[in-house]
């Protein structure tokens, strides 16, 4: 790690869970607290990280509600996931906790100016699925060297099966190269300034962004750094097949 990166850290887990349905008793699942290996998935995310680098703060994104009581307890489920193992309970960083948006990119925003707040001289910012717990320590490390070199980085896959790109009415209009495609994953890493900036400015805009990288595209990549040079656009390094994200209710059998 270069001896002036302070790291910070974002596990997006303020979703609903929708697509991973009830419990047996009928209870909403919320996929993130899943018990796993003697921890929650969330806390497995986080440990991929505090096990691999030094973090100085880490923000946990939450279910919002406009309810006081609901608000607080949804907090405090958060805060029982992540602390479930020891290891993540006992770390020395400054943690978190944020309500997330009314959208992922709202949610990471609102993450992003509490680590300005607290954290006002983080360097690298390291945004992750908090329901991504295979993680390496590998992919970690990937995009962390990456995203210091060049300014933001992110692990992806070239797809295995043949890509087409069709129109509104499901007809083939263009037949794509695999080898110029990769499936992105998380982490999605990147310098906190411009991304901070750059998430500021889309939040004025009408534009629906699908992930971080395509706001840093869309904004910070056009700027210019401390030296007059133009940040780069987001590195791709080797993602990982195993770094899924829990999405369906079969992903929890791999648990």
């Amino acid at each position: 790690m270069a001896q002036n990166d302070e790291l910070a850290l974002i596990l997006v887990a303020a979703g609903s869970s929708a697509r991973i349905g009830f419990d047996k008793t009928g209870k909403k699942i919320k996929k993130e607290y899943l018990a796993m290996n003697g921890g929650t998935v969330l806390s497995c995310a986080a440990k991929a990280f505090l096990s691999t680098l030094d973090f100085s703060t880490v923000v946990v994104t939450y279910p919002n509600s406009d309810n006081a009581e609901d608000l607080k307890a949804n907090e405090q489920k958060s805060k029982d996931a992540l602390f479930a193992d020891d290891f993540v309970k006992n770390y020395k960083a400054k943690f978190i906790f944020v309500p997330g948006g009314k959208t992922r990119q709202e949610s990471v925003h609102d993450a992003l100016e509490a680590i300005s707040e607290n954290s006002p001289d983080c360097s690298l910012v390291f945004i992750h699925d908090g329901a991504r717990p295979f993680l390496k320590a590998e992919t970690v490390q990937l995009t962390y060297r990456a995203a210091d070199e060049f300014g933001a980085a992110v692990p992806g896959l070239q797809p295995t099966e043949t890509q087409k790109k069709i129109d509104e009415n499901g007809f083939i209009v263009k037949h794509l190269l695999r080898a110029s495609l990769t499936a992105v994953q998380t982490p999605q890493v990147f310098k906190f300034e411009p991304i901070l900036e750059a998430h500021r400015i889309a939040a004025e805009s009408t534009k629906t962004f699908t992930d971080d990288t395509e706001i840093w595209d869309e904004y910070a990549s056009k700027r210019k750094d401390e030296n007059g040079e133009p940040y780069s656009r987001v590195k791709v390094v080797l993602g990982d097949p195993e770094n899924k994200k829990i999405t369906y209710p079969e992903d929890i059998k791999s648990l």
